[in-house]
């Protein structure tokens, strides 16, 4: 169990959250249908993990082609924020998808999301 807590300037949203056994991630205040949890399915080889490893490895290349290409920031310091801001990006889908009806958290989305992002990462690393 862990705490979130997401601020704005008009409003401050917290919430706990708990992993279940199916590598989801669940508010414990939204009162969700039990029997939508466990007629989930999140599976590793699906194609939406595939969509979330290939737009995260893409979202930190392009990222990483405007800092050094655009902004002419040297390639190991570019690549912590175009990291970060595809992680960003991932997590943000991921807590969108949690806020609709019969949506939920995915931690293997986030691990799709994290594979993506440390390909890129590996490419522009790559001093051939």
């Amino acid at each position: 169990m862990f705490f979130f807590c997401l601020s704005f300037p008009d409003k401050v949203y917290s919430n706990i959250y708990e992993l279940n056994d199916t590598s989801s991630l669940m508010f414990s205040n939204e009162k969700k249908d039990s029997i939508n949890k466990e007629n989930r399915s999140d599976r590793w080889l699906a194609i939406d993990k595939l969509q979330h490893f290939s737009y995260s490895c893409l979202i930190s290349l392009g990222c990483q082609y405007m800092l050094v290409n655009k902004y002419n920031n040297s390639e190991k310091d570019a690549l912590p924020l175009s990291s970060s801001l595809s992680f960003s990006a991932g997590l943000l889908k991921e807590l969108n998808d949690n806020r609709a009806k019969n949506g939920y958290f995915s931690m293997k989305d986030m691990v799709a999301n994290l594979a993506g992002i440390t390909v890129a990462a590996i490419i522009i690393l790559d001093d051939r």
